[in-house]
């Protein structure tokens, strides 16, 4: 089993968050996930970061193998079966003969963005193991729940 990587990725998304605020206007954490991790487009902040929280539930779900429990809720249900169309999730899933039984594909995961950043280098592709994706994603679920607010330094 891999080594948890999770305190690493965390610290890869607050740089880029950081980053990302100082090129672009101020922004929330989950606007930053909404537009440069889980690449949504609305044009709305307000809906990006609704897309952004409902994106992160459906994730932990997978992670954790608790997606019939997620999806007793009707509106939990309807937002699991958009949220798995999302280009996000296209492609790095697989569910056998059950759609609610969904895992993070075996063989790994690579994630193209251009909102991340190792230092101050723009890192356009980033490939995980299937245990470092989990760990990215517990990342992202610890990152989106920190209240602290990005201060500007310029």
């Amino acid at each position: 089993m891999s080594q948890d990587k999770t305190g690493n990725y965390k610290n890869l998304l607050e740089n880029s968050y950081r980053i990302q605020c100082e090129l672009d206007d101020e922004m929330s954490r989950s606007a930053f996930l909404a537009d440069y991790i889980f690449c949504f487009t609305t044009y709305d902040s307000d809906i990006g970061e609704m897309f952004a929280r409902k994106a992160l539930e459906v994730c932990a779900a997978i992670s954790n193998q608790t997606i019939i429990r997620y999806t007793e809720n009707e509106d939990d249900y309807r937002w699991y079966l958009l949220m798995i169309n999302m280009s996000f999730f296209a492609g790095r899933l697989n569910w056998g003969t059950s759609i609610r039984g969904a895992w993070w594909n075996h063989e790994g995961q690579t994630l193209e963005a251009c909102g991340l950043w190792e230092g101050d280098e723009q890192a356009l592709s980033l490939n995980f193991t299937r245990h470092e994706w989990k760990d990215f994603i517990a990342a992202m679920v610890e990152f989106s729940t920190d209240t602290q607010k990005i201060s500007r330094t310029a």
